[in-house]
């Protein structure tokens, strides 16, 4: 994984030169790989130089090579701040990890299929090649369930084929490689025009809070309260109200008691695909 992070703070300063803030340590800001490092660091860049005005200090972008990676560093605490899975957050939040937001909008499993496939119903997906970004994310884990609810299983009436990130299944779907992709509705909206032009949506019916921002508990209550007002007043800013229009996310939500709640069943389906 150094590499890899090694490699996102490279990319990082192709972006932008930040300020030197000499008086603390980098803020480190884990983002789940839910994108390519160059797409996820792009995409972020508003809300890094943001942080930074606003906290004083200066804030570094990392991932992880895939969501198991990922996930462990979370868990290990290798991050101060952290965008990731709402599933992950549950059990990051048990590990010392505070909850500060998700995304506005629900998190909605959808299957992306060819404009002219002529599948509109779960039961066309019968014999097909269907792709997702890991069979960690949540999208996958709620959407493979709610297959098995309208009788479809994986490996029985369907091929699984795992790809790298959610732009990747959806771009294979756009080329004829796949005839579905499992995703959800933000990547679908991140993913260049082209590639959303070929494209076709069949939804689900199930939907769960998005990701969750965290910040770890060892940054102190102060701290800790200084990065929720930062994300807060990110929202009413120009590249703020920019990034939640052209993401899709919308804006932020308090995570409440309820949404954890709602979580839980996912849990330890993640355990047990990761050997927790």
């Amino acid at each position: 994984m150094l590499q890899l992070i090694r490699f996102a703070s490279f990319l990082l300063a192709m972006f932008a030169v930040a300020p030197t803030y000499a008086q603390q340590p980098a803020l480190r800001l884990g983002i789940m790989p839910f994108n390519s490092t160059l797409a996820l660091i792009k995409t972020h860049q508003p809300l890094r130089q943001h942080l930074e005005t606003v906290l004083g200090r200066s804030v570094e972008i990392f991932t992880s090579p895939d969501y198991a990676t990922f996930h462990r560093d979370s868990l290990d605490g290798n991050f101060d701040l952290l965008i990731t899975g709402p599933h992950f957050g549950v059990m990051c939040i048990e590990r010392g990890y505070t909850p500060l937001f998700h995304y506005k909008t629900s998190l909605r499993p959808i299957f992306v299929i060819r404009a002219d496939a002529g599948i509109n119903q779960a039961a066309n997906l019968k014999g097909k090649r269907i792709g997702l970004s890991n069979r960690l994310s949540v999208s996958s884990i709620v959407g493979l369930q709610w297959l098995e609810e309208q009788g479809l299983r994986a490996g029985r009436d369907f091929e699984l084929v795992e790809k790298t990130t959610h732009g990747a299944a959806i771009a294979a779907v756009a080329v004829g490689d796949l005839d579905a992709a499992l995703t959800t509705y933000t990547p679908l909206k991140q993913v260049p025009a082209d590639v959303r032009a070929k494209v076709g949506e069949l939804p689900t019916t199930v939907q769960v809070p998005h990701l969750m921002t965290l910040a770890h508990s060892r940054l102190g209550q102060t701290q800790v309260e200084q990065v929720r007002q930062a994300l807060r007043s990110f929202q009413s800013t120009p590249d703020g109200q920019a990034f939640f229009r052209n993401t899709g996310y919308l804006g932020y939500d308090a995570i409440e008691p309820a949404d954890l709640k709602v979580l839980q069943p996912y849990v330890p389906i993640v355990k047990q695909l990761m050997g927790l």
